[in-house]
């Protein structure tokens, strides 16, 4: 999925330009790439500790605004949408508000299905 990825689905709920709402950028989600490839870089001069938090915060951000534009993506689209698909954003919602979930091939995937869902049900990228 990755950060173009990313940006899209909070541009389609917010229907903004980039930056035009907060967590709109995709540079928000390249910082969890990097600070997840950065987890095994001998050179990057942190301990094991200092790059583990930094990646834990970062995937947290992204997470919230994930889980953000679900829960408003979810308000815009809950009138018009089959129950499938309402039911598919609660059981997302659910997953991103995990303490523990450190997942990025899950948020990817959540990513991916929460946008096709909200242009099925007609939000477009802003």
């Amino acid at each position: 999925m990755g950060a173009m990825g990313y940006e899209s689905l909070i541009r389609t709920v917010y229907h903004c330009r980039k930056g035009g709402s907060k967590g709109a950028d995709a540079n928000i989600y390249r910082n969890l790439e990097n600070t997840e490839r950065l987890l095994t870089d001998l050179r990057w001069g942190k301990t094991e500790a200092e790059k583990k938090e930094n990646h834990k915060t970062a995937f947290k951000e992204v997470r919230m605004y994930v889980r953000n534009a679900l829960r408003d993506g979810l308000e815009k689209i809950k009138y018009r949408a089959l129950q499938q698909d309402i039911a598919t954003i609660e059981d997302m919602q659910e997953t991103l508000y995990q303490s523990q979930f450190y997942n990025k091939a899950t948020l990817d995937t959540i990513i991916h299905k929460a946008e096709e869902i909200f242009f099925k049900n007609g939000l477009e990228e802003g």
